[in-house]
């Protein structure tokens, strides 16, 4: 297991022409941890960081990454200190100069109390190093300049929140999910002034951090923050009594809400996880079934049973044979209305049954506070949906993600670009849970969403990058370079991602054919 290490970061704001601006320092691309990504100054914690360690530890990676130190000089307001030259920089770096030392021959004082604390994260599993990271927030005067050190950073820009959002989206830039989090808390700002009075008075942004209890085949357990199942043991369990399972339980109803029960189909694989799952939504009507699977006699039975047979509407989120043609059955034994977008005419669609009713975008099912808003999301499959309930935030993300994968984008169906927009429009949504069509409730979605955009801009700069180094090159070279990540035994499925990826390039003018490859356009 990946020690996790405490850290701090500093995120620095200035006033600029077009409102408050913010330092991002990008890492060299030959970095271990983030390669290539904007982040904030920031780094572990060191012995030598003192009394105030999370504090001091900010301003002192600052300094080392950026050559900006926040002092008081003989104890008047704060101040800043440049050192354009990393000599002194690289020495408190590898741990021959302390911070305290530098500042002590200099007559200078840290300015550790002007940081104000904007929240706490902590790197989920799976990256090579993990952090429990404290962010801190200060502000420079306006003009200040940064001075990166060469060699974990490589350059820097003074930007605006909104624009750095702006080029998250459009993949110039790449960041975290921990620092698209902070942009969105900055945007709208005009002074620096307005800012740090507006997030003095706010509640600091932490994620999760305490192990929560739960039950794993019939045992007692502890999950840890980041393992799969920790958000949903959280959601159904808030009191701790450790009685909810970390497991997907496959063929049982299981209760999210008061409204909102699962019921998972017995169809595990490598392309739906533990197994399809069937939401059943209670309004005042009866029950909306969403995404009723496959036609599993005996999974049908559960949900007919868990209902009363009080089913009004069955909801497709899309027409894949893992989702959909349970629907048949079920409208057979309830007479309840179809709806969804009709099967496109491919191998991958299952055509039956038929919806009765097609959605407008933004339509609304239901009645009460089950109502469901219909949100078109195309992009894993061109017909596929989500349901929001807005009234606790839920949404029933068919297979817009799932959990602790990627979805496949599978073209001439799946399309990467309406995938990306999908996304996108999701982030503005009233979303505060994610209910996968397979895995286990999940928290934080635009940490989810973030995280996915950005995945996926990854891939298409190795894409990119493979075919600078090899073009042309036909799509099984590129596969074997672009994922060389992924266990060779998923590489038939994610040859299709990567097609995808080359189809979207290709209509942006950025890739071409040559012969039986690819090339970079000109």
């Amino acid at each position: 297991m990946t020690d996790i290490r405490p850290a701090s970061t500093l995120v620095l704001v200035r006033d600029g022409s077009e409102g408050i601006e913010v330092l991002l320092l990008q890492r060299t691309r030959n970095a271990v941890f983030l390669p290539g990504f904007h982040v904030f100054p920031g780094g572990a914690l060191s012995g030598e960081d003192g009394d105030t360690p999370f504090t001091m530890a900010a301003l002192r990676e600052c300094f080392e990454e950026a050559g900006i130190l926040l002092v008081r000089n003989s104890g008047e307001e704060a101040d800043v200190h440049l050192q354009p030259e990393t000599t002194h920089r690289s020495r408190i770096d590898a741990g021959t100069l302390s911070l305290s030392d530098y500042c002590t021959e200099r007559g200078l004082e840290p300015a550790t109390d002007s940081l104000i604390y904007l929240g706490r994260w902590i790197t989920p599993p799976g990256p090579p190093r993990r952090f429990d990271t404290h962010f801190f927030l200060a502000r420079v005067p306006a003009g200040q300049e940064a001075f990166p050190d060469g060699a974990e950073t490589v350059d820097h820009v003074w930007i605006t929140p909104e624009q750095a959002l702006d080029e998250h989206l459009s993949g110039k830039r790449l960041f975290v999910p921990p620092t698209l989090s902070t942009l969105r808390r900055l945007c709208s700002y005009r002074q620096s002034d307005e800012l740090l009075n507006a997030i003095a008075g706010e509640m600091p942004e932490e994620v999760p951090s305490e192990p929560w209890p739960a039950v794993r085949q019939g045992e007692a357990v502890q999950v840890l923050p980041g393992e799969s199942g920790y958000d949903e043991v959280r959601f159904l369990d808030p009191q701790r009594k450790g009685a909810s399972s970390v497991s997907i339980q496959v063929a049982e109803a299981v209760p999210l809400t008061d409204r909102v029960t699962r019921i998972t189909a017995p169809n595990a694989g490598i392309m739906t996880g533990p197994g399809t799952n069937t939401y059943l939504v209670r309004d005042a009507r009866g029950f909306m079934v969403v995404d009723p699977g496959p036609s599993d006699e005996g999974h049908l039975e559960q949900v007919l049973s868990a209902t009363a047979g009080q089913v009004h509407h069955i909801l497709l989120t899309h027409t894949h044979p893992d989702h959909s043609p349970g629907a048949a059955l079920l409208r057979e034994r309830t007479g309840a209305t179809v709806v969804g977008l009709p099967a496109p005419e491919l191998p991958e669609h299952h055509p039956e049954p038929a919806p009765d009713l097609v959605p407008e975008d933004g339509a609304c099912l239901g009645d009460g506070p089950g109502r469901l808003r219909v949100l078109h999301t195309p992009g894993h499959a061109s017909n596929h949906l989500a349901f929001l309930m807005e009234s606790e935030g839920l949404l029933f993300a068919g297979d817009l993600l799932m959990q602790d994968s990627t979805v496949v984008i599978s073209p001439p169906d799946g399309d990467m670009a309406d995938y990306m927009a999908s996304l996108t429009r999701l982030l503005a949504e009233p979303v505060s849970w994610l209910l996968p069509g397979h895995g286990q409730l999940m928290d934080d979605p635009n940490a989810v969403f973030d995280y996915l955009i950005t995945h996926r801009h990854v891939r298409e700069r190795k894409l990119i990058g493979a075919l600078r180094a090899l073009a042309p090159a036909d799509e099984q070279t590129l596969l074997g370079r672009v994922y060389s990540d992924v266990d060779s035994r998923i590489h038939p499925v994610a040859a299709r991602s990567l097609k995808a990826h080359l189809l979207k390039l290709e209509r942006e003018g950025r890739v071409c054919r040559s012969g039986d490859g690819w090339i970079l356009a000109d």
